[in-house]
């Protein structure tokens, strides 16, 4: 996130200060990086409103929560893209590609049927 914060005495301060160089006068800006992939925990929002949790692991499995509904199966990186292979016989393998991150930390994600879904993450797996 960025913060700007700004304080009058600062301000004060710099009006008696000797012009400062470009470097010095810009504020400190920290980057946050938001990854859209790898293991972790993440809130899926579909088109109806309807849920659901997603949390990946190091060894590229996955389990997923929908309501009463639980999937499990495996998920890989190609192409710029999430595939999610489900352990359910009744479901289909699946690609997705992660739109860019918003202000709040979410981005949309569409899969190759036309898809798509809003995803948050929610905490990045812990570390071993």
């Amino acid at each position: 996130m960025k913060k700007l914060i700004i304080a009058a005495s600062v301000l004060a301060l710099a009006a008696c200060s000797q012009p400062a160089t470009e470097e010095e006068a810009a504020p400190a800006v920290e980057e946050v990086t938001v990854q859209t992939s790898g293991p972790g925990t993440y809130e899926v929002t579909y088109a109806d409103g309807s849920v659901g949790t997603m949390v990946s692991s190091e060894d590229g499995t996955f389990t997923f929560t929908l309501g009463d509904e639980t999937g499990t199966g495996t998920f890989t990186e190609t192409d710029g893209k999430i595939c999610f292979d489900p352990d359910a016989e009744d479901q289909e393998s699946n690609c997705w590609t992660a739109g860019e991150v918003g202000e709040d930390g979410s981005w949309t994600s569409t899969s190759d049927t036309g898809e798509v879904v809003t995803v948050r993450r929610v905490e990045a797996a812990a570390a071993e």
